[in-house]
């Protein structure tokens, strides 16, 4: 699982794994920083995997989604930039956050936070 945690004041991404879904070992280390990405602070992390390779994704205090290639045994920290940025109208508002990711028919599609904090709505994107 990836999950958000805090140190030195800061939002960063790590990661837990378990072999029967009770008991859990997570990683001190933080699987990806924001620096990077020159956000302060990262949250609402989402695995992706594609092209032979698995991908983080997850928002910034900017209001848009980064990408950061982990690999496959979460060993990178390859930071590829923005993965949405938030649209000024509807229904991002300015803001997109906590993705998440699937795929039905062939399709993928994400669902994420869309709006500002106190009057966010669930958006769905289709892959085209």
């Amino acid at each position: 699982m990836t999950f958000m945690g805090v140190t030195s004041g800061s939002r960063k991404i790590f990661w837990g794994r378990s072999s029967d879904g009770k008991r859990w070992q997570f990683d001190p280390t933080p699987l990806v920083s924001p620096g990077p990405d020159q956000q302060t602070g990262i949250a609402a992390p989402a695995l992706l995997k594609r092209y032979g390779t698995a991908y983080v994704v997850y928002h910034g205090g900017s209001g848009n989604m980064f990408i950061t290639e982990v690999g496959n045994a979460f060993d990178r920290e390859i930071h590829l930039g923005v993965f949405h940025r938030a649209m000024a109208g509807a229904p991002d508002n300015g803001r997109s956050a906590a993705p998440s990711f699937g795929t039905d028919g062939g399709v993928e599609y994400m669902f994420y936070e869309a709006g500002q904090c106190g009057s966010t709505r669930i958006a769905l994107a289709r892959a085209v």
